[in-house]
């Protein structure tokens, strides 16, 4: 059968447009909902592990990767999710809010989506470098000051994009029922999305010698590697087959791409203290306190007792640290 399942008898009517206008079009169908209900399905395992861990939020190996912050990055990978759709021609746009281009294409997908994942993990890599390499606190002016100026230069760039003609930015193409980013407004935002996951690894190597209590050198190669992989794949195809909506293999490797990109990046981080939470909850945090001694790191997680853990299974923690 292939890809025969559709969405709907105008997806025959639609890659007969596509033709008669020169392009070779796959129809939306089988492929593209397997791979949506597949993602979704990771997404709602994904949307359950981050309520347990912000319900356990005080558990200290929990706490010390920034839950909230966590959190907000998985919120801004399903965004992305949903901007993909759309936007890699998954669904069809005619007739439903997705037809917006703008809305969902810039501001869900790139603004919301990308964008915003990508300045969290950079505001929490420059956190862990103030931390243990500066000895400054993961709070305050000198962590958010930096964060809020990138945000208003996003709510600028997608203002600007919002106002100025989708001639120039993202349109509608009626006859293949996608959305179409012209190539310079795709360059400018294909730099911004570059030029933060550039300060995401500097800031990376920066904090490449931290001990192994906590292991954000290795977490973090392994989410820059990636995502960089990802990204490089992503940015040859937008310029190397502007078209690829069109191709049911191109768009569901793409969009399958960046959902393994962005699940690899957040479970390397939170695996082993979800796992560990859920099945040896006091002997992973006795573990986890003695790393910290051994590593000379109590200091800043001000350690008393390996013993000293309330019902939810939080301890003596230094809350201006982590």
């Amino acid at each position: 059968m292939g890809n025969q399942l559709s969405f709907s008898q105008t997806e025959h009517r639609r890659e007969e447009m596509a033709q008669s206008q020169g392009y070779r079009l796959d129809p939306r169908g089988k492929a593209d909902w397997i791979m949506i209900i597949i993602i979704t399905c990771v997404y709602s395992i994904n949307v359950v592990a981050v309520l347990f861990m912000l319900w356990n939020r005080k558990y200290p190996p929990l706490k010390c990767k920034s839950p909230v912050l966590m959190a907000c990055m998985m919120v801004a990978g399903i965004l992305w999710f949903v901007g993909d759709i759309q936007a890699n021609g998954h669904v069809p746009l005619e007739h439903t809010p997705l037809r917006n281009c703008k809305a969902f294409g810039v501001w869900v997908r790139i603004l919301l989506g990308v964008c915003t994942l990508s300045t969290l993990i950079a505001m929490r890599s420059y956190g862990l470098f103030r931390v243990f390499c500066k000895n400054q606190p993961f709070r305050g002016r000198g962590l958010y000051v930096p964060y809020a100026a990138y945000c208003l230069c996003m709510l600028v760039y997608g203002i600007v994009s919002q106002v100025v003609s989708p001639s120039l930015t993202i349109h509608y193409l009626l006859h293949v029922d996608i959305c179409y980013y012209e190539t310079g407004f795709k360059a400018s935002m294909f730099a911004i999305i570059w030029v933060t996951w550039l300060i995401v690894a500097i800031l990376s190597w920066r904090i490449r010698h931290i001990k192994s209590s906590f292991n954000e050198a290795r977490e973090m190669l392994i989410a820059c590697t990636a995502v960089f992989v990802v990204l490089i794949f992503t940015t040859v195809m937008h310029y190397a087959v502007p078209l690829f909506p069109l191709n049911v293999r191109l768009r569901v490797l793409t969009t399958s791409f960046d959902h393994l990109a962005t699940n690899v990046f957040w479970w390397s981080i939170m695996a082993v203290p979800i796992v560990s939470c859920v099945v040896r909850r006091d002997v992973y945090l006795e573990e986890w306190m003695d790393k910290l001694r051994q590593d000379g790191l109590q200091r800043m997680y001000d350690v008393q007792s390996p013993n000293a853990t309330n019902n939810k299974g939080s301890s003596v923690y230094n809350r201006n640290s982590l």
